[in-house]
């Protein structure tokens, strides 16, 4: 396998798809499968209700017998019966007659309908009806949520706890996942210190680590995480050490050609296959991808943007691949830009940006804050110019890619 540098950034998203291997599925009960990626189409293997039954606490009845009923002219019919969910009951309805029914009780045969009991009134052994009940009427028709051998989740779908309910409705007791791959995050830098340490003239806190850490938890991933300074001893071995306990290693900082900048050189002495280094993007053009003993590692630059944006558009693609998903976290939505942006022939270039909803219109504006942490803080989508556009004009219609959205209100925050 040979090294790219300064590769076109499509190029790279493909190049990292084609050499990522996923870890094998491993099955798991159905009560623990949530959050995870379906390994397998899976489909029902039973009819869900298993026989048609009441919606509604009522009597069972023929239609027929309460064509013409009403308040004015009640029908009266004989109680021959009790069924409740789960029991036998009586097993058939007679033209004149009724079975009284506890919701989800099986409908007897010959019924056709169920009366609620709102409109009934108990006398005597008979019960009188003051309404008609349409054929179907309050009735659950025998696998009306799950029919046996309907696909009930697909391969790479999510499964939410909603879909686990379906999936057990259905008879599935467990499934084939793919588990969520174990990260770490080593940040590098002799002027890092982490949160809650004293801090010195020239250092810094290190908020890289945090924002990973959030991006990760907003996905429900977790992550182990370590500050190493710039020695390389230091570094190979906390790297070394974290290799052996995670699946994805991913370094924050040092990943640039500098004499300071060490992750690569380091990574690449203890066996280290770059896959590439440097990508034609911005921000973010120094990540790189590199294979060692048989883990995945992703090198983040350091600067903020572009740590951030190197980890949204190739590490956290890459995660969602491991872990069984669309390489897509996020969903694209179109704009009306309010301003022009430049871009360039060789270069895909991101911009933080504001989208909005107004009027149920869409726009989207470049965030343009002096303050490069404060204009991350701001943005809720970012605006992707892709290689060969050199502009893109005002008031022009622009995909965005939309990274938190208010979906009750139909407002994106």
């Amino acid at each position: 396998m040979c090294a790219e540098y300064d590769i076109g950034f499509e190029e790279a998203l493909s190049k990292m798809l084609e050499q990522l291997a996923r870890p094998a599925p491993v099955c798991l009960a159905i009560d623990k499968a949530e959050g995870l990626a379906a390994a397998e189409d899976c489909a029902g293997r039973t009819d869900c209700p298993s026989a048609a039954t009441s919606s509604k606490d009522g009597y069972a009845v023929l239609s027929a017998d309460l064509k013409n009923a009403s308040q004015y002219q009640p029908v009266r019919l004989k109680v021959s019966g009790c069924s409740l969910a789960g029991g036998e009951g009586p097993t058939n309805v007679k033209s004149g007659t009724a079975v009284k029914m506890m919701t989800g009780a099986r409908i007897p045969d010959g019924a056709d309908a169920v009366i609620a009991e709102e409109f009934t009134a108990r006398k005597d052994g008979w019960v009188v009806c003051f309404g008609d009940s349409s054929p179907g009427r309050n009735v659950i028709e025998q696998g009306r949520d799950v029919a046996k051998g309907d696909v009930l989740t697909l391969r790479a779908e999510v499964l939410t706890p909603a879909k686990t309910g379906l999936l057990a409705a259905g008879g599935i007791s467990s499934i084939r996942v793919h588990p969520k791959p174990r990260i770490g995050i080593l940040a590098t830098g002799d002027e890092l210190v982490r949160l809650g340490e004293p801090l010195k003239s020239g250092q810094l806190y290190a908020s890289n680590l945090v924002t990973l850490v959030s991006w990760l938890r907003h996905f429900r991933m977790n992550a182990e995480v370590e500050v190493v300074g710039d020695q390389p001893e230091s570094l190979a071995a906390a790297a070394g050490a974290m290799l052996e306990r995670v699946d994805v290693l991913m370094t924050s900082g040092g990943a640039w050609k500098s004499e300071r900048d060490l992750t690569i050189k380091v990574l690449k002495e203890m066996g280290g296959k770059i896959v590439f280094h440097r990508v034609r993007m911005g921000p973010g053009k120094a990540v790189a991808l590199i294979l060692l003993n048989g883990k995945t590692v992703f090198c983040l630059p350091g600067g903020p943007p572009s740590n951030e944006m190197a980890f949204l558009q190739i590490a956290l693609p890459g995660l969602f691949h491991l872990a069984g998903r669309s390489p897509e976290p996020f969903e694209y939505r179109r704009a009306t830009l309010t301003e022009t942006l430049e871009g360039q022939k060789d270069w895909t270039q991101f911009h933080s940006a504001m989208i909005e909803e107004s009027d149920q219109r869409l726009s989207v504006s470049p965030v343009r804050l002096r303050s490069r942490l404060q204009s991350q803080a701001s943005a809720n989508a970012l605006i992707k110019i892709p290689e060969g556009i050199e502009r893109l004009e005002q008031q022009s219609q622009v995909q965005v890619q939309v990274l938190f959205s208010d979906t009750s209100s139909g407002r994106s925050r």
